[in-house]
């Protein structure tokens, strides 16, 4: 197992601290863990929640619903000054921070990935450099929707809290079967690109997304593909593992 790529540009390049997408990977031994969450703009505090649901996942694996309770918890109890808020602030805050997630975990003792997604940023399996399947999303016209998000507002949650298909969450890939698998994780302005190029008859897309291995040819390649208006602007992290 190799962790080939991982890094993160902002929308504006010039305010990097800005960004509100987060991700960490850790390597247990022989196992590991992707948590992957992009902060919703237009929410308050989102890269707070986003990094919060990213910790709570590296740290515990795979969440359930029961969960959610426990990390909107966490939340609140991180150094939030009341006193020290803003109307305008306390008003966000009332209203919720939304993010979406998407937790990977690799199990060598079954040679399998288990995924959790809920909104757009998406997990893709490749043999090698050919295409398997895409998770949550699996077209590029799924992207036109908003998506669903986890919130610090519970009420905002019930879609996942009491949801009768806990399943439609989560997938199992098996990796016993597959020659060269490739894993690639990746906010939405990233897949909704990828998806669409692959749609288009554009079979080299993962070969592409493969071959960056550095920042600096990221950056590059997140510029040139705005500079053309193929992608939008937008906060965007890539993940690439070789099993």
């Amino acid at each position: 197992m190799e962790l080939l790529f991982n890094g993160s540009v902002s929308k504006d390049y010039a305010c990097p601290h800005e960004n509100e997408d987060w991700f960490n990977i850790n390597f247990i031994e022989h196992d590991m863990r992707i948590a992957l969450s992009d902060g919703a703009t237009i929410s308050y505090n989102s890269k707070k929640w986003a990094k919060i649901l990213v910790d709570y996942f590296i740290k515990t694996g795979n969440f359930f619903a029961a969960d959610i309770k426990k990390i909107v918890n966490i939340y609140y109890e991180k150094g939030l000054d009341f006193n020290g808020m803003t109307l305008m602030q306390k008003r966000g805050l009332s209203f919720g921070s939304y993010a979406t997630f998407l937790g990977v975990e690799y199990n060598f003792s079954d040679n399998c990935i288990h995924v959790l997604g809920i909104g757009d940023s998406i997990a893709v399996l490749l043999n090698k450099e050919d295409f398997i399947e895409a998770f949550p999303y699996t077209s590029s016209i799924q992207f036109r929707k908003n998506p669903q998000m986890l919130s610090t507002d519970i009420r905002s949650d019930f879609f996942f809290i009491y949801s009768k298909n806990y399943s439609k969450f989560c997938k199992i890939w098996d990796l016993n079967p597959i020659k060269c698998p490739m894993l690639l994780c990746m906010t939405d302005a990233l897949g909704e690109w990828a998806l669409k190029e692959m749609e288009n008859g554009n079979s080299l897309v993962w070969k592409e997304l493969l071959s960056i291995s550095n920042m600096r040819e990221f950056k590059n390649f997140i510029q040139t593909k705005r500079d053309s208006n193929m992608i939008k602007i937008d906060d965007t992290t890539l993940i690439s593992v070789a099993f």
